[in-house]
């Protein structure tokens, strides 16, 4: 009984070991699956912390992107939307509304296309004043003749445009032939002064060969009179010794054949250096007299030089100077060209009249950037600075916008009016502004939203009809109108700021837009 009774205990403690551990090994596996939950967890976290941060700077630049691309451009109306939706009991216009003319109602109507405007919007402009177009100074250019005369001839208008080299005017003058006279005398003397040092050059080759040849003639002199000093020795000698009997008498002829030839020698060798001495007398030249021909031409040619530039300078071609070689070729009259493109904006000198040298004959101005100068009162000033965005408009063109950048505040006051000259620098390229104009002048906030503008509609442009103000848009199709709802803004000079409903750059009806409204209620007047 007691040995069954521990067998069963140990089967129940071999069953019970097992049992815990397998409990121990999910305890730990359970403990180590938390931790790693947990740690994915944080990374999660972190990981979208970061992801969110990310986007929120990146949305952040953005708009501050395209914040800043809008700045200084015109911002379009909305156009597809409900106009009427602020006003109470008044009709709206749904879908797009056309109205098409017969040829004969266009004749008839006689309609005037015009162009929507752009204005700044008017939380945009700080102050406004009046102002008047000048002249950018720095690009006025005077036309200068450089030599007194007479004016022969003169192609510059008032408003003329002139492209640069253009002939402006042509000048007769004494002093320019007699500049090209003195020219052509110094390049004959240069010509006459090369000759002359080519020659010397020559003759010092001619005598240094002379003066080789004499030495020559020298040496060979010499050792000839050497020679014959010895065959007269030896013919003394030789004589004696025939005397005595010592040598043969056909030996003493032998040497009185070599004292002859020895002679002979001496004398053709004198002969020789009288001829080399008598060429080099002949041709004297030395290296001073070189020099002295050499220093006279380049001085000639530094002379010269100068006069060509005078000529230059005066306004004669480099190819009409190379031409310059006879006296027939001389002329009196000198074109004067333009030293730029613009516009006569000044003429001083009329044909015939008498001009001094350096005197003005006209001024061109290039007109593709000019001023406006306005006046701006003292306590407004510290409002503007360099650099700030401005707009002028003129009556001359009806909601046109020209936009411009102060360039210039001028730091002295008018003691009477208390106000300073603000100048406008602005592109001009088409000349739309002309000098003197009167203009209109808004002074912009400068960045951001306060720099954009609103679509600048005219007054007779806009109908009613009820209580919904409306405008006819141009199509492709001369005989074909959209009629377009538009939310304005306040009146001012005839011309309403469109608040929705139009893109700058429109063509809409301005006179003859009555007749359409007409027109169009014929055919819709529950609409009234």
């Amino acid at each position: 009984m007691n040995k069954e009774k521990e067998e069963v205990e140990s089967e129940v403690l071999t069953v019970e070991t097992p049992s815990e551990s397998e409990e121990t090994a999910d305890d730990l596996e359970t403990v180590e699956t938390a931790r790693r939950s947990e740690v994915s967890n944080r990374k999660i976290a972190v990981a979208s912390i970061l992801g969110a941060l990310l986007i929120g700077v990146v949305g952040f630049a953005a708009w501050r992107f395209l914040l800043k691309s809008d700045e200084g451009k015109p911002v379009p109306a909305p156009r597809n939307v409900s106009v009427n939706d602020s006003l109470p009991g008044s009709k709206s216009f749904t879908g797009e509304q056309k109205i098409t003319l017969t040829d004969e109602q266009l004749q008839a109507a006689d309609l005037k296309i015009v162009t929507v405007g752009e204005t700044f919007d008017a939380a945009a402009i700080r102050e406004t004043t009046t102002g008047v177009v000048r002249a950018n100074e720095y690009r006025e250019t005077p036309v200068i003749s450089q030599v007194g005369g007479v004016v022969k001839s003169i192609n510059a208008d008032l408003g003329q445009y002139i492209r640069k080299g253009q002939t402006v005017a042509i000048i007769a003058s004494e002093e320019l032939a007699q500049i090209q006279s003195k020219y052509l005398s110094m390049k004959a003397d240069l010509d006459e002064a090369e000759k002359r040092y080519k020659r010397a050059l020559n003759l010092s080759e001619i005598s240094e060969e002379s003066r080789n040849e004499l030495d020559k003639q020298t040496a060979n002199l010499k050792a000839a009179e050497a020679k014959l000093a010895e065959a007269k020795s030896d013919y003394v000698r030789s004589k004696k010794l025939v005397e005595i009997g010592a040598i043969s008498r056909r030996q003493l002829e032998i040497v009185t054949t070599a004292l002859k030839v020895a002679e002979a020698n001496v004398s053709e060798s004198k002969n020789r250096f009288e001829r080399a001495r008598e060429l080099l007398k002949i041709n004297p030249a030395r290296r001073n007299e070189i020099d002295q021909f050499l220093t006279k031409m380049r001085n000639q040619q530094a002379d010269i030089a100068s006069v060509r530039e005078r000529l230059l300078v005066l306004g004669l071609s480099n190819r009409r100077v190379n031409a310059l070689n006879s006296p027939r070729q001389i002329s009196s009259s000198l074109p004067i060209v333009s030293p730029i493109s613009g516009t006569i904006t000044e003429r001083i000198a009329n044909q015939n009249e008498v001009v001094s040298a350096n005197g003005k004959l006209a001024e061109i101005t290039d007109l593709s950037v000019v001023w406006v100068i306005g006046q701006v009162y003292e306590k407004d000033l510290g409002k503007l600075r360099l650099g700030s965005g401005a707009s002028v408009t003129s009556d001359a063109y009806p909601g046109e916008l020209i936009r411009g950048q102060i360039s210039y505040i001028d730091p002295n006051l008018d003691e009477k009016t208390r106000t300073a000259q603000v100048r406008i620098e602005i592109q001009n390229p088409n000349q739309k502004l002309k000098i003197g104009q009167y203009v209109n002048v808004a002074y912009a906030r400068v960045g951001g939203a306060s720099e954009k503008t609103a679509p600048l509609v005219q007054k007779a442009s806009v109908q009613s009809i009820g209580d919904q103000k409306i405008v006819f848009e141009a199509t492709d199709d001369p005989k074909t109108f959209i009629l377009r709802p538009v939310r304005l803004g306040p009146e001012s000079d005839n011309s309403y700021p469109v608040k929705e409903g139009l893109f700058v750059g429109d063509k809409v009806v301005s006179e003859g837009s009555f007749l359409l409204r007409a027109e169009y209620l014929k055919t819709n007047s529950s609409e009234l």
